[in-house]
């Protein structure tokens, strides 16, 4: 059946799963990220988020309620990634972020930034506080980013 947004067009499929990849990445997107606290409070260790998380967002729902789509259109996204099972998502340009925790926010960035000052360690592309006494340190790839992850800074 086919699901009729607010102003009673139909959209055809290809324009739902348009407006629906563009939804879902925005929702992944570093900047949305950046301060969605509710999407970033259902991440699981690895960054997961139960697909029926997104699937209940209300941009999402305004949109479809199919669950097979939902799944395929982030399936064919390059900017998440779905676990085997298709149960979950996670944001694939997380992988060359590394999240450093228990960091104030009233640390200085330079502070920050010195800690991957070092000749072993990969460059540093940007360091920005999330919330919650986060920081995000992301790399050019997600190589520099797990050789990081095995340094003890």
């Amino acid at each position: 059946s086919m699901k009729y947004l607010l102003n009673k067009e139909p959209l055809s499929t290809e324009n739902l799963r348009e407006s629906l990849k563009k939804e879902l990445e925005f929702y992944f997107s570093r900047e949305n990220l950046s301060k969605d606290l509710y999407l970033m409070s259902q991440m699981d260790s690895d960054q997961f988020v139960p697909i029926w998380t997104i699937a209940s967002m209300e941009g999402i729902k305004v949109l479809t309620t199919d669950m097979d789509l939902i799944l395929d259109v982030l399936r064919s996204s390059p900017m998440v990634q779905v676990d085997e099972k298709g149960e979950k998502v996670r944001p694939n340009h997380k992988r060359c972020i590394i999240i450093l925790r228990e960091v104030p926010e009233t640390t200085p960035v330079e502070e920050v930034e010195s800690l991957f000052k070092n000749e072993n360690c990969p460059k540093v592309i940007s360091v920005e506080f999330a919330h919650n006494n986060n920081w995000y340190i992301t790399f050019q790839s997600d190589t520099d980013a797990q050789q990081v992850n095995t340094f003890k800074l």
